[in-house]
């Protein structure tokens, strides 16, 4: 994909293409909108485009402003949108008629059919990456935990299996010493999970927090035993950045990284590259893009219809500040 990249990456040469971001409106708290304009604005910015981002609330809204775009010729359409299904329905019928109009449509986070999907990591790189950050404080031996949360959705078991798959062939020297389920964090069944660990296992050197609950809860307990730097721990850090004033403590302290399924300036910079590219007449195919800027290479997946951005981000002690505004 080299040839169509070059041409792609030097934005738009004869005129100054319109982008448009339909996204939940910051001031709701809503993950994924503010921390995306960033990389957004300096994409739009290398790439020549000019960049129209419309906060927008509930189906009439978001269906209002894609409606907006359509009638100013937006030469691509973004939407994020993680408002329920109403919203959902809504968005799809009012992308199809963008579409219709010849105006190539995208979405980042939540997939919608007919439009590029722009993701941070997909679950491998993901579960992965909890795996290295653990490795890294770990020195890449030792004996580990996994824990895993109950109930468990299909995306926890996915992880789950990933993980015990990649540490071997990665980290031979990591040995599994368990698999110990959690509650979904709200409860008190995770309370004391440490202390019987660290009985059964006194060798016990990292634990990997696959859902967040266990993020929340497990790192107190290793504060409360003394284990900070004796037992290390990486934990999936839900929507982030930015972490929670909880999280961000136990990551100053010690007691854990946080693993984030992707830098939200590097997806906001990939999403409106990905919208210049198809407004300027390609397609994606199977294969690796240069993307440029903060990114790099991506690599096309035309099964899911998805451009994942495939970089997770590890928040330690040496970033955290970056990531706690």
């Amino acid at each position: 994909m080299t040839g169509d990249t070059e041409v792609a990456s030097s934005g738009a040469a004869n005129e100054q293409r319109t982008i448009g971001i339909v996204l939940p409106d910051p001031k709701t708290g809503a993950p994924l909108s503010r921390e995306v304009e960033p990389g957004a604005s300096a994409a739009a910015s290398a790439l020549g485009d000019h960049l129209v981002v419309i906060p927008a609330d509930g189906p009439a809204a978001m269906t209002s402003a894609v409606k907006s775009l359509i009638a100013q010729h937006a030469a691509a359409i973004i939407v994020n949108t993680d408002q329920g299904r109403d919203t959902v329905n809504a968005v799809l019928r009012v992308l199809a008629q963008a579409r219709a109009a010849g105006i190539p449509t995208l979405s980042y986070e939540q997939q919608f059919p007919g439009s590029v999907w722009v993701t941070q990591s997909t679950p491998d790189q993901y579960a992965q990456a909890l795996a290295d950050a653990l490795a890294s404080q770990m020195g890449g031996k030792g004996q580990y935990a996994i824990v895993p949360c109950r109930p468990a959705e299909t995306i926890v078991q996915t992880w789950t299996k990933a993980i015990i798959a990649y540490v071997p062939q990665r980290y031979p020297r990591m040995k599994r010493v368990a698999i110990v389920y959690g509650d979904t964090g709200n409860g008190t069944a995770d309370v004391g999970m440490f202390k019987r660990l660290i009985k059964g296992h006194p060798h016990l050197r990292g634990m990997i927090f696959v859902c967040p609950g266990e993020s929340y809860i497990l790192p107190p307990q290793v504060i409360n035993a003394h284990k900070v730097g004796k037992v290390f721990s990486a934990g999936n850090g839900g929507t982030c950045p930015p972490l929670s004033v909880d999280l961000a403590r136990y990551v100053r302290r010690g007691a854990e990284e946080i693993v984030c399924a992707g830098d939200p300036v590097e997806l906001g910079y990939l999403v409106v590259w990905a919208a210049d590219y198809l407004a300027s007449g390609h397609t994606f195919a199977p294969g690796q893009y240069d993307v440029g800027g903060p990114v790099g290479t991506v690599t096309y997946d035309a099964k899911n219809q998805d451009l994942p951005l495939g970089q997770p981000l590890t928040i330690t002690k040496a970033n955290l500040g970056k990531y706690t505004g």
